[in-house]
């Protein structure tokens, strides 16, 4: 019988943890994110009121299920990061619902479902600042595929949907029990229901009014962008299968076949440039290098900025101890640093660089270097730019010579919201994303990963410029439309209009305050909880 009991117990747990990954599989439906911890909520009563031993099995399982469904794609770029990267976001968010438990076993009333949504909230405010971190499960990143009901992003963030989400959920199931209790359920059902409603209703206000917005701005002040997609395989021929010159030749013919004397910006792929025997480093203290002089001399004849990925070096002679965490030796009394790069060449031949600071953990970056001896020696012994990659603490903007500022998150950057909105803190009127989502192949990974630029765009209200080298290449609007988007592996270009906005947003003048209020309020409840004696449950 108590096996039984715990199957069904384990049953809802993973229905909820299925529920929780539809919404980023599946388009437009964000909404089952409102329901989708009900069973598992279900489950968690039973266990209580049962004194279910081994119930963390059930929510851990349901988190699992949530992380697999939804991430499994990692494994094609890293078999090992895909298996950390999932057991521990899978663990951490079970560690979040054993201290719901901890409440549950403290308090009755809704107190228990407001802790949870607090304290969820502050694990991923503080979590997109860890040296170790995966924010691409945060609870309002549901949303990102149904984007007319989360305009209101834009002042909030998309901390507050995960804070939205969690206590909806909590106000259907505190509904659904006082029915199930036979007891009045009116207040509870009416304030899930306005909950829900509110910010969807608003929210949809607010995308036609903006649509509008956008219907009004001048053609005059638009500014057409060709956005590159050169579709180099990044298992076979990007890294080893073609030459540079041969990689070149792609993308200065899609250039040219897509470039006119109106286009303001031309837009390449993270990492396109990768230094190897056949083409020397582009070494940032003295740029000169043959791709690198093939650009600047393709944006001086027409006339046009150019965007584009690399791998860059910059050297640090004559210094005796090491300058950076990152830094590698280069031979006596000299250090050097390797950046995945955005690279600026301007129309007017100058040329500046922006480092990927927000770097993949052991791919790019390895955790705690210095803290660790093992993990220090790693950092400097894995080659080929894994685990060592620099990185830079402020967001760098390119200046055009006409007097706009565009920034360029690279890849993985696009994930965070805060570290995102700093680029428009710091003047950014335009914004690009240049990156490889070909070591997913085709799966949702590529996918989700364009649609959070939808959210960027919402928080931040900029135009974007996609550029991916194997797809999806797009132009999202400033309400998160995804415009003209190609299709996944086609060597194409994309030419579209991107319209400057210097406007600042809610979120981007104050930032996250939700989640940083759910730091303050979850720590005063933990203290709470800590002096209050556990309650008899009947």
């Amino acid at each position: 019988m108590k096996k039984n009991k715990f199957a069904k117990l384990l049953l809802l747990s993973l229905i909820s943890g299925v529920l929780l990954a539809v919404p980023y599989i599946f388009p437009h439906c964000g909404i089952v994110a409102l329901i989708a911890f009900l069973p598992l909520l279900a489950a968690e009563e039973i266990a209580l009121k049962d004194k279910t031993r081994h119930f963390c099995l059930c929510y851990f399982g349901a988190f699992l299920v949530w992380n697999i469904i939804a991430t499994w794609w990692i494994w094609y770029a890293t078999p090992a990061g895909a298996v950390a990267a999932i057991i521990l976001n899978s663990l951490q968010m079970a560690v979040v619902f054993r201290l719901f438990r901890f409440f549950r076993k403290r308090f009755a009333g809704f107190f228990p479902y407001l802790a949870l949504a607090l304290l969820w909230c502050a694990w991923e405010h503080l979590y997109q600042d860890w040296q170790v971190t995966w924010p691409w499960l945060n609870l309002g990143n549901a949303f990102a595929q149904s984007i007319k009901h989360i305009q209101w992003y834009e002042v909030t963030g998309s901390t507050a949907g995960s804070l939205w989400i969690l206590l909806v959920n909590g106000l259907v199931f505190k509904t659904l029990l006082c029915v199930a209790e036979r007891r009045k359920a009116r207040w509870w059902a009416l304030g899930a229901i306005l909950l829900a409603l509110v910010p969807m209703g608003l929210s949809h206000l607010r995308y036609a009014s903006y649509g509008k917005k956008i219907a009004a701005f001048s053609p005059s002040s638009a500014k057409e962008v060709v956005i590159l997609q050169p579709n180099i395989d990044p298992y076979h021929d990007k890294f080893g299968g073609r030459t540079q010159d041969q990689q070149n030749q792609v993308l200065f013919r899609l250039a040219k076949d897509s470039i006119s004397d109106s286009t303001f910006l031309a837009v390449a792929p993270e990492t396109f440039f990768n230094p190897s025997r056949s083409a020397g480093s582009i070494v940032e203290n003295s740029p000169s290098n043959p791709t690198l002089d093939s650009v600047r001399r393709f944006s001086a004849e027409n006339k046009v900025n150019f965007i584009f990925g690399a791998v860059t070096q910059k050297n640090y002679p004559g210094e005796n101890e090491k300058p950076t965490r990152s830094a590698r030796p280069l031979g006596a009394y000299s250090w050097y640093d390797l950046f995945n790069t955005a690279v600026f060449a301007g129309r007017d031949s100058s040329l500046d660089f922006y480092h990927k600071s927000k770097l993949v953990i052991l791919a790019e970056t390895v955790p705690y270097i210095g803290k660790t001896s093992v993990l220090g020696f790693l950092g400097l012994d894995l080659g080929g730019g894994f685990g060592n990659f620099g990185s830079q603490n402020y967001r760098g903007l390119f200046a055009t010579p006409d007097g706009h500022k565009i920034g360029s998150a690279v890849c993985y950057e696009s994930v965070f919201a805060n570290f995102f909105r700093d680029y428009i803190r710091e003047g950014a009127d335009l914004m690009t994303i240049i990156t490889n989502d070909g070591w997913w192949k085709n799966t949702s990974g590529h996918i989700q990963h364009l649609h959070y630029a939808s959210l960027r765009a919402i928080e931040t209200r900029r135009d974007i410029a996609r550029s991916a080298n194997t797809g999806i290449s797009a132009i999202i609007n400033q309400r998160g439309d995804i415009i003209s988007p190609t299709a996944w592996w086609t060597e194409c270009a994309v030419k579209g209009r991107l319209y400057p906005n210097t406007e600042i947003t809610p979120f981007v003048r104050y930032g996250d305050i939700a989640g940083l209020l759910c730091c303050w309020f979850s720590a005063i409840f933990l203290v709470a909880g800590i002096f209050v004696r556990r309650r008899k449950l009947s």
